[in-house]
């Protein structure tokens, strides 16, 4: 592909790995690193302590900046995610001003200095508005990605007021999935010829394909694994429930938890009360090289999403990777996962907050080894066709190429 670094771009974002093997998800860096081989791009998003304020990564820039003093109290990104975060913080709450105002400026002052033609926001919010303001004061394109959570838990008057105003003033909207796409044109069918449906993208090459062998301290059991942020959106709760009928059909059966969040204490006190602590394992955060060793021997992947308040899963990276493993995985009838599981072909589809349909799927995917098989093997060819990170760079280089013309 031909490069042009002439062409300068800022990514504006509040989600990317502060440090090397950081469990934050890696998907706004995953796809910065390979559209920086082609343009002059510089990443800006929030500092966190022990962060470094400055680093190169490869031929992408990337800076940090502070937005509260002092840097150790910084609570709204990272972790949980900024709403779980705001939730059950107050400091949180009061720092997300203080987030948009220091943004807004190290972005005017990087625009300025390095002569910026295109802003690339993640996010409609906040990203997205400060993104709209600088688009008004230097002139300059505006792309926006949409990622579920900055639309679908967001419904009152002020929250549709502020992504109608960054709707109206982007270039293009690119949101990832049908879900997400679906939900965007409900709310503002007048920008539906701005939005372009392109998921985010798996690194193919970390997932091998899977083993048969489990580790040692496995070696009697089947493995059901669920990874991703611990909040009541992801549906835990009526998984752990789901592990009664699980391990009555086979007491050799372990749930491991891979992921910290904000419901992890709860979901702790379940499992206590449901007596099922040698049953359940909480493994805490994982690099990214240490969860697919798990996706390797897991016998199964669930993931039991919610459509709630907190939010409704737009796409499911970790599902994609997962199924990128060959893992045969089982998630609810609920936003992109809808559009990803085709069911009985290269997965299963459950009814959300259904205990009972979750366990009898987990155990039919248990007790039928060749179908198990057969999903996985699908779900790897699935992924690799649509969600390379190679397929999917090259989508959005198109969209830069239209918008830098």
């Amino acid at each position: 592909m031909k490069s042009d670094m002439g062409k300068k771009v800022l990514v504006i974002a509040t989600t990317f790995p502060r440090w090397k093997n950081d469990s934050t998800p890696s998907f706004v860096q995953g796809l910065s690193e390979r559209i920086a081989l082609n343009y002059d791009l510089t990443v800006l998003v929030p500092h966190h302590s022990g962060a470094k304020k400055s680093e190169i990564l490869g031929k992408l820039e990337v800076k940090r900046f502070s937005y509260f003093k002092p840097e150790k109290l910084q609570k709204l990104c990272y972790g949980g995610g900024i709403i779980p975060n705001m939730q059950k913080s107050f400091l949180a709450k009061i720092q997300m001003p203080l987030l948009i105002l220091t943004e807004t400026i190290h972005s005017y002052f990087l625009i300025k200095r390095k002569n910026i033609k295109l802003i690339h926001a993640h996010w409609m919010l906040p990203q997205g508005i400060i993104g709209a303001i600088l688009k008004k004061l230097f002139d300059v394109s505006l792309l926006v990605t949409v990622h579920g959570s900055d639309l679908f838990p967001l419904k009152n008057a002020i929250f549709l007021n502020m992504q109608r105003f960054v709707a109206k003033n982007s270039d293009i909207i690119t949101v990832n999935s049908d879900a997400t796409r679906k939900e965007l044109e409900k709310r503002f069918p007048e920008y539906s010829s701005k939005i372009k449906t392109i998921p985010m993208g798996v690194d193919i090459g970390k997932f091998k394909n899977k083993i048969t062998k489990n580790p040692e301290k496995y070696s009697k059991n089947k493995i059901i694994l669920f990874v991703g942020r611990l909040s009541d959106q992801k549906g835990l709760q009526y998984l752990i429930d789901s592990m009664k009928d699980i391990t009555r059909y086979d007491s050799q059966v372990k749930l491991l938890i891979i992921g910290t969040g904000p419901y992890e204490k709860h979901l702790r006190n379940k499992v206590r009360r449901n007596n099922l602590m040698n049953e359940i394992e909480f493994l805490g955060s994982l690099a990214p090289n240490e969860v697919s060793k798990y996706h390797n021997f897991a016998d199964v992947f669930v993931l039991p999403s919610l459509s709630n308040k907190t939010g409704t899963e737009a796409l499911g990276l970790s599902l994609l990777e997962a199924m990128s493993s060959g893992c045969a995985v089982i998630g609810t009838d609920v936003g992109g996962l809808s559009y990803i599981i085709k069911n009985g072909q290269n997965g299963l589809l459950v009814r959300q907050k259904d205990p009972h349909d979750l366990s009898h799927a987990i155990i039919s995917v248990i007790k039928n080894k060749k179908k198990s098989i057969m999903m996985g093997k699908n779900a790897s060819e699935f992924v690799r066709k649509n969600y390379s990170w190679e397929s999917v760079s090259k989508k959005f280089i198109e969209v830069y190429e239209e918008l830098l013309k």
